[in-house]
């Protein structure tokens, strides 16, 4: 059965990752992204509505701030409103910018852009066509392997690291 699939990012550079990672040779499965922060936010009914029936849900979202109410609520309302829908979650531990340091051969985030500052780096990410991006990770090793296998603080203890669900290919990992 072929289900559609619906990414609900954190944040841009969440965003961003998901369309590079989308690019082809995909490494992900197919489907919409859409920036929503499941940490900070509870889902909308008009949300939860555009959501077809037996689809692949998946929550992509920081672990560094360990308040969890909104995602458990998200995910209660996934699994009450949504009919079929298989729910996974992507726990980023702690950050993306320690996913990218984790999975490619950089020390720190900003190397992968050349970039001063933190935020500096995020503004460079999220400047980025998601081409662009797919290239500056595999230039620097992108294993996909290492993305999103960390086991997440106690706080979310409630979730299942679930990444291996919705990528595609084995084609970076070394």
């Amino acid at each position: 059965m072929n289900r559609k699939c619906v990414y609900f990012a954190e944040g841009e550079c969440e965003e961003k990752l998901i369309a590079a990672l989308k690019e082809q040779p995909s490494l992900l499965i197919p489907g919409k992204v859409k920036r929503f922060n499941v940490i900070q936010n509870e889902l909308k009914t008009s949300h939860l509505v555009t959501i077809s029936p037996g689809s692949i849900v998946v929550l992509v979202f920081d672990t560094d701030n360990e308040v969890t109410i909104h995602l458990q609520r998200n995910i209660e309302a996934l699994k009450k409103r949504c009919s079929g829908v298989k729910i996974v979650t992507i726990a980023q531990v702690l950050n993306f910018e320690d996913e990218m340091v984790r999975c490619t051969d950089i020390d720190k985030a900003q190397e992968l852009t050349k970039s001063p500052s933190v935020s500096e780096f995020k503004t460079a990410v999220n400047k980025m066509k998601s081409a662009e991006f797919r290239r500056t990770l595999e230039r620097h090793k992108l294993n996909l392997s290492r993305l999103w296998v960390q086991t997440p603080p106690n706080s979310f203890q409630f979730i299942t690291q679930s990444a291996e669900s919705v990528k595609k290919s084995d084609e970076s990992k070394s």
